[in-house]
């Protein structure tokens, strides 16, 4: 199989994350629902630390053919798994299966790791324990097109989850979706952005990441990659060092944002204190009927109350519009039904995906 790793996305993120792997001076090259690149660490410390798109850094193990179940379990024993795991360390297997006769992902990854105890149990005597909500080793395991494939996650949780979130709003969206939003937005450092449904503070503190060239990687403690046989301490400081010196402040009158609930606010401040931030970004609890960010920010980007009570999300996105008429606008919604209560002409619409839920982003 070819030496490269596949960095996960979302389907229809691909050109997005591939831009961004090029920014960071690494050469991939597309897949469907992510990314290749050559198979070096250094390009895992990086994408890991530095991606605001991906959402997984899969480091392939073995590649193999794979008919049926036994195929399948031979396969997973030809790994020396002595190399990643021993008792101390747990583990657990995420699975996609696409196979006529394995179509039960959670028993695919069962037959995997029946593989993996029988292997450690014949040379420690015992196996290993399973963890599946904070492993210390996460496999992957793909089956497509007749072929397996068991891959080390060498990001261990999911890259959505930064490590700044202390507590969470009402259905808060993920951060690499924000950051997502962000980039389709074409927000950039030189805007003024306000974000008048701030809630918990996610796309706030994204932006304020972007603005200040902070990793988003910066908060997290604990990576699948250092697990990894040739992981190296040094190396990997090297890559954080090198990142966080491109760190800035944020400029005050950047970053505007508002919110009904007095809760929401009080998260909203203390999710941009561990970014050192919450002093510059103009906070402010308001609804959306009476919130006139000053100055005039050039950029909204937002994501509104919708679905609950639809006559109530009608009245915001109404509002909304009223604030759109001087600054252009980019917002979640599940349809365009509620963009024609905005009043406002729809620019350019993008299909997004957030917890299993269709929206879009609409810029107004």
């Amino acid at each position: 199989m070819k030496q490269e790793l596949f960095v996960t996305c979302p389907r229809g993120l691909e050109d997005l994350l591939h831009k961004e792997l090029c920014e960071l001076g690494l050469h991939p090259r597309k897949g469907v629902s992510g990314v290749y690149l050559p198979r070096t660490m250094h390009a895992v410390y990086l994408v890991n630390y530095c991606s605001r798109i991906a959402t997984r850094v899969l480091w392939p193990i073995l590649n193999f053919r794979c008919p049926h179940k036994e195929a399948l379990y031979r396969g997973a024993r030809e790994i020396d798994w002595t190399e990643l795991l021993n008792l101390e360390k747990t583990f657990s297997i995420d699975a996609n299966v696409v196979h006529p006769t394995l179509n039960n992902s959670l028993f695919a990854s069962l037959v995997v790791k029946d593989a993996i105890c029988d292997t450690l149990r014949e040379k420690f005597g015992e196996r290993s324990s399973i963890n599946t909500k904070n492993p210390d080793v996460q496999l992957n395991l793909y089956i497509f097109n007749g072929f397996a494939t068991i891959s080390l996650d060498t990001s261990g949780a999911p890259l959505y989850k930064r490590g700044w979130r202390e507590q969470t709003g009402e259905a808060p969206i993920q951060e690499s979706l924000a950051a997502t939003v962000l980039a389709l937005s074409e927000y950039t450092v030189e805007e003024s952005l306000c974000d008048p449904f701030c809630g918990s503070g996610t796309m706030l503190v994204e932006a304020a990441m972007i603005a200040t060239q902070t990793p988003p990687g910066f908060f997290r403690e604990r990576w699948g990659f250092s697990h990894h046989p040739s992981f190296s301490q040094t190396d990997w400081e090297a890559v954080k060092q090198i990142a966080n010196a491109k760190r800035i402040p944020l400029a005050e009158g950047k970053l505007f944002g508002a919110d009904k609930d007095p809760e929401a606010i009080a998260m909203c401040k203390m999710h941009l204190a561990k970014l050192g931030c919450a002093d510059v970004v103009d906070l402010q609890r308001r609804g959306i009927n009476s919130y006139a960010p000053f100055p005039t920010p050039s950029l909204i980007v937002t994501n509104p109350p919708y679905g609950k009570r639809l006559h109530t999300s009608m009245e915001y996105f109404r509002a909304l519009g009223e604030l759109a008429k001087k600054t252009r606008t980019c917002l979640l919604a599940p349809d365009s039904s509620f963009i024609k209560a905005t009043e406002r002409c729809i620019q350019k619409s993008f299909p997004l995906v957030s917890g299993g839920l269709k929206l879009s982003l609409f810029q107004i």
